[in-house]
């Protein structure tokens, strides 16, 4: 099964917080810094299987969106699907690859738990899609999605998926905050400069 619903969670106030693929401990709340201390009972939640207590990397992105706008598109085409891996000959990274070797690695098995705070405004399809592009888009083949084959994300419903399930942000209807969570779990080796450092773990002498 490409998804699965893993339960629900309640958004903490919104704040406008943000940090992209920062290391935290799964299952420790107590890991992140105090900026997302409103995330540490989620975090304390949620997990990906059989990881609790194992390294992971935690995307929290809370921001304004206009009316027909999404959070989180950024396609070729009309809509943005896209996969979490970029696979280019035989490297299978994260993020877009700009240069000839990525700088993170990924493992086929890395899994992810993904989470938005308005409902009707993520889109995910119960596949597993490796033809994709250097930088994981597939919205140029939007055809080949069609929004009756997918599965539309309640707000606050928490769903593993893997690196190869296509997923789409949807525009919203009205103006107003959204709250992206993610927790990406072990198989990513390697970071990138702009992954959001986490000092309070490396001060709890959890991270080397």
């Amino acid at each position: 099964m490409s998804f699965q619903e893993r339960g629900r969670m309640a958004f903490p106030e919104y704040t406008g917080a943000r940090c992209y693929m920062m290391p935290f401990i799964q299952g420790r709340g107590d890991s992140l810094p105090e900026a997302f201390a409103s995330y540490r009972e989620v975090v304390d939640r949620f997990a990906l299987p059989d990881q609790e207590g194992e390294l992971g990397l935690i995307t929290i992105d809370e921001s304004f969106v206009e009316a027909g706008r999404s959070q989180r598109g950024y396609g070729a085409g009309g809509r943005t699907i896209h996969t979490e891996a970029c696979l280019s000959g035989e490297n299978l990274s994260w993020g877009p690859t700009w240069g000839p070797s990525p700088f993170v690695r990924l493992e086929r098995s890395t899994r992810a738990l993904i989470a938005n705070s308005l409902p009707d405004t993520c889109m995910v399809w119960d596949v597993d899609v490796e033809d994709t592009t250097r930088d994981g888009d597939l919205s140029a083949r939007a055809d080949q999605f069609p929004r009756e084959a997918g599965r539309m994300m309640d707000a606050g419903e928490v769903i593993e998926i893997g690196i190869f399930t296509p997923h789409e942000p949807i525009r919203q209807r009205h103006s107003g905050p959204r709250q992206f969570f993610r927790i990406v779990g072990h198989g990513v080796h390697g970071r990138e400069d702009y992954f959001t450092r986490n000092e309070h773990l490396e001060r709890m002498g959890l991270l080397h």
